[in-house]
């Protein structure tokens, strides 16, 4: 029979293993990036002419 002291420590390291499994799992399922509108208008209206696609420009003059 295993001492209390070796259960515990072995308890606490098994949760810290399966947190760092689901902490990786959520990572790879939602990724990291946070979720914001990348091509807002108002990103649009800021943005030099050179970085804007061909149909934002005719937007943007139109």
């Amino acid at each position: 029979m295993a001492s209390l002291t070796q259960t515990t420590r072995y308890k606490r390291k098994l949760r810290r293993k399966r947190a760092g499994a689901d902490a990786k799992r959520a990572r790879q399922n939602q990724g990291t990036t946070p979720p914001f509108q990348v091509h807002s208008s108002e990103a649009v209206a800021n943005a030099p002419a050179a970085q804007l696609s061909p149909e934002q420009r005719a937007s943007r003059e139109g």
